[in-house]
């Protein structure tokens, strides 16, 4: 019998998560490469949007939806026709989740809400002179914000959690594929020295984003999830994994 697959996962998984991997014959070691800590201080936050007179809302994350509930629950008040955008399927179901239904491009990135959100200008002009408020974290990616302001979209990010970079405790052992969730994860994984060892193992990237930032940081090929949810990305890792080995 084959033995299961030694994979390295960056991020915490659920119990169910865990057994599921089990499942698809893949033995899972997680060391999280970052930690998210939320703002507890709101008065910036409240400041700029008092500041700003007509706005939409941008998430490219789940974690700025759990710092932008956190905001709501601290008494913050928003008029229920602001536009709201997510980036993708599971930062739209974080929304959802707190009572708001957003609006989502067909490409799940960074980019391609952008582009999302320039089309929907182009064609309704009662976005006019709208400011897209993006709900970020400290260590947010550029491609975005860079993409709006090309487009002469006024954009203003708004810092509402912070990526602290974990130092991981990496296994000496080989694993056969490592799993990124996020550019972060990327970097905490370098910072670690996890490259060294790399050479005979399967990169693995949730979404286009992170898989950009790994296969400049490893020099590798990466494989991308077909889809930004863990449970697709874990049956396409064993997938990957069970392919490689025949032949």
């Amino acid at each position: 019998m084959e033995k299961n697959h030694k994979i390295l996962i960056t991020r915490n998984l659920t119990d169910e998560q865990i057994v599921l991997a089990e499942s698809l014959g893949l033995h899972v070691v997680i060391e999280p490469a970052i930690e998210i800590s939320y703002r507890d201080n709101w008065f910036a936050v409240e400041t700029i949007l008092k500041a700003v007179k007509k706005s939409a809302f941008a998430f490219t994350s789940q974690n700025g939806v759990a710092a932008f509930e956190r905001f709501r629950q601290a008494g913050s008040k928003f008029p229920s026709d602001i536009p709201v955008y997510a980036v993708g399927y599971k930062t739209a179901e974080a929304l959802k989740e707190i009572g708001i239904e957003p609006i989502i491009p067909e490409q799940q990135s960074g980019t391609g809400l952008a582009k999302k959100i320039k089309a929907d200008f182009d064609k309704d002009s009662s976005l006019k002179d709208t400011t897209i408020l993006h709900f970020c974290g400290d260590k947010r990616r550029d491609e975005f914000r860079q993409f709006l302001q090309d487009s002469e979209i006024k954009v203003r990010d708004v810092v509402v959690y912070e990526t602290k970079l974990n130092s991981m405790e990496l296994p000496n052992i080989q694993f056969d594929g490592i799993l990124f969730y996020s550019p972060s994860a990327v970097q905490a994984f370098r910072n670690s020295g996890g490259f060294m060892n790399t050479a005979l193992t399967e990169l693995f990237a949730i979404g286009e984003t992170t898989a950009e930032e790994l296969s400049i940081e490893s020099g590798k090929h990466v494989h991308i999830s077909p889809e930004p949810n863990t449970e697709k990305y874990l049956h396409f890792v064993a997938q990957t994994l069970g392919n490689n080995k025949k032949g």
